[in-house]
C-alpha cells in the first residue's frame, strides 16, 4: 500500500491563493519599491488583490475550495496525521503559562491621564450610549477616546498629575507588600519544619516479653515449677563464619619480623601492606620464608599476596 500524501489545510481564503500563486512577482515588486520583508510583500498583495476584478477572483476561489476538498478527503483516510499543536512561548522561551496574582498585591495603575479620565467619565458615557440605544463596551470605548481627543493639552495636565500620583503611591505600597512578604517566610518555614520533624520521629517500640524459648533451657524449667529466682539468659549461640583464633588449638601466627631496609623497600614499591600480610601467613611463616624471597614474590605476582604465596610454596 502506497503511502497517503500528507495534505495541508487550506487557509487565507482565494486571497491566499492568489498570495501562493503571484509571492515571487510580488516580493519583486516590494523589492523594486525598496520594500523587504513579509509584511511588504502581504501589503503589495492587498493591494493588488483590491485591484482584481470579481471575475478574476472566481479562479482562486475555485482553487481554495479544490484544495479544501483535498484537506477533507486526506483527513478522512487512514494515512491522515492530526497536526500537533505548538506550546506557546513568551520572549524569554518559557511557558507561556499565567502566573497566579496575589490578592494581596497592590493594582498596578495602567493607561496614563487617558485610564484616569477613562474611569472618570465611564459611568456618564455608559448612560450616554445606552440612551442612543447601544450596548457593549465599544460604543463607550469610541466614545471615550473622542471625548479624549477634544481635551486641551491644559485640561489634560490634571489627569497627568493623578496618573503621577498613582504610581508612586503603587510603588510606596508595592515596596511595603514585598517587604511583608519577605518578613513571612522565615515564619513559614518555622511553622512546616515543626510537623515535618514530628512526623519524621517514631513512636519508641515497647519491649518485647522474651519467650520461654528465648530464655533458655533452665529458664523455663523454672518458670514451670513457678521458681521466682532469676535465671541468667543463656548465652547466644556463636555466629557461624570464621572460626575465632585458638578454635583449632593453634594461635595465629605472629609472623616473621622483616628488617626495617627491606619494609623501605617494599614501600618504595607500594607493596609494605602486601609483604607484611604476607608475612604473617600460617604457610609461610612454618616454612620460614626469606623476607627478600617474599618481596620478589609479590613483584611477580603484582601485589597480588595469594599469588606470591603460591609462587613461594611453588603450588
Amino acid at each position: 500500500m502506497a503511502d497517503t500524501q500528507v495534505v495541508k489545510r487550506a487557509a487565507g481564503g482565494a486571497f491566499g491563493q492568489f498570495l501562493n500563486a503571484n509571492r515571487k512577482s510580488l516580493s519583486e515588486k516590494a523589492c523594486q519599491e525598496g520594500l523587504k520583508g513579509v509584511a511588504a510583500v502581504s501589503k503589495a498583495a492587498s493591494q493588488a488583490w483590491k485591484e482584481l476584478s470579481d471575475a478574476d477572483k472566481v479562479p482562486y476561489e475555485a482553487k481554495f475550495k479544490e484544495a479544501q476538498a483535498a484537506y477533507e478527503a486526506y483527513k478522512k483516510s487512514d494515512g491522515f496525521v492530526a497536526p500537533v499543536k505548538k506550546e506557546k512561548k513568551n520572549k524569554k522561551g518559557k511557558d507561556a503559562k499565567k502566573q497566579k496574582k496575589d490578592p494581596e498585591a497592590p493594582k498596578k495603575p495602567v493607561g496614563g491621564a487617558y485610564g484616569i479620565f477613562s474611569a472618570e467619565k465611564r459611568a456618564e458615557f455608559t448612560k450616554a450610549v445606552e440612551a442612543k440605544g447601544e450596548k457593549g463596551f465599544g460604543p463607550v470605548a469610541k466614545m471615550t477616546s473622542e471625548a479624549w481627543k477634544a481635551v486641551s493639552a491644559e485640561e489634560k495636565k490634571p489627569y497627568e498629575e493623578r496618573f503621577a500620583k498613582a504610581q508612586e503611591e503603587y510603588k510606596v505600597a508595592l515596596a511595603a507588600f514585598k517587604e511583608k512578604k519577605t518578613a513571612e517566610e522565615p515564619k513559614k518555614e518555622e511553622q512546616a519544619t515543626p510537623s515535618k520533624a514530628k512526623a519524621g520521629k517514631k513512636a519508641p517500640k515497647a519491649p518485647k516479653e522474651a519467650s520461654p524459648k528465648k530464655r533458655g533451657r533452665k529458664a523455663a524449667v523454672a518458670a514451670a515449677d513457678g521458681d521466682d529466682t532469676p535465671q541468667k539468659s543463656a548465652a547466644p549461640a556463636a555466629k557461624r563464619g570464621r572460626k575465632p583464633a585458638g578454635a583449632n588449638g593453634k594461635e595465629e601466627a605472629a609472623g616473621s619480623v622483616l628488617p626495617e631496609e627491606l619494609l623501605l623497600a617494599a614501600e618504595k614499591e607500594n607493596l609494605r601492606t602486601a609483604l607484611e600480610n604476607l608475612a604473617k601467613r600460617p604457610d609461610i611463616v612454618e616454612k620460614n620464608c626469606d623476607g627478600a624471597k617474599m618481596l620478589d614474590a609479590l613483584k611477580q605476582a603484582g601485589g597480588l599476596v595469594n599469588k606470591a604465596k603460591s609462587l613461594l610454596l611453588g603450588c
